[in-house]
């Protein structure tokens, strides 16, 4: 990730905005979200919008969240987030072994390269718990770029025709499946929908990817 302006990126697009519905229903299905006693990592935190989303169910000295630009982790902590830290690039987490229950793995997949995911998702494995869970979501290439232009040309913003500069890693079902399987006991994968999926109900059309993986 050295090659990519995580801090100039933060400052084009900041990180805003609910929770997608989507996201908030699998997560409930999911997730033992009336325990608020779980330790919850953010990884890839962003300017932390989860941390007020997760502040709902879980103890706040349960969230942590990590996240590689300086500029979102100063953001995040004007939330009152505490737990949030700074981590480098290709190091290892500063969390022991089994110390999470639930891990959040939101649309940081495609920003890490695929010479470099098998140390991260490794990582992940060491710091969950057994029997812990990620949430997965990712775009799904490669319909994303479809949607991308149907975006430019409703909200008349030529800039969405291109795709996200710090995306470096594409995703459809098949290759992501393949990759968590190799980690995890369990990796399963459902379509998050979008206006093709509506209208042929296959997997490809789905606009991105969301997933749950078990230790």
């Amino acid at each position: 990730m050295s090659h990519q302006n995580f801090e100039k990126y933060a400052i084009e697009r900041p990180m805003t905005g609910p929770i997608a519905y989507d996201y908030v229903s699998f997560f409930k299905k999911h997730i033992d979200y009336k325990n608020s006693d779980l330790k919850i990592l953010d990884f890839g935190c962003g300017d932390g919008r989860y941390f007020l989303f997760f502040k709902q169910f879980f103890r706040e000295n349960n969230i942590y969240g990590v996240e590689v630009s300086e500029i979102r982790i100063k953001r995040a902590k004007k939330l009152g987030w505490k737990n949030v830290f700074k981590i480098k690039d290709f190091q290892p987490l500063p969390f022991k072994d089994s110390y999470f229950d639930f891990i959040n793995f939101d649309q940081v997949i495609e920003h890490i390269p695929s010479n470099k995911i098998e140390f991260y998702l490794k990582e992940l494995k060491r710091i969950l718990k057994p029997n812990g869970k990620i949430i997965i979501v990712t775009p799904n290439y490669p319909i994303k770029r479809v949607y991308d232009l149907l975006n430019a040309l409703v909200k008349r913003d030529p800039k969405r025709i291109f795709d996200d500069p710090t995306h470096v890693a594409q995703y459809n079902f098949k290759m992501l499946n393949s990759l968590l399987k190799k980690y995890f006991r369990e990796a399963k994968l459902e379509p998050t929908e979008g206006l093709f999926y509506k209208w042929f109900r296959k997997n490809f059309f789905s606009h991105k990817i969301i997933g749950l993986c078990i230790k």
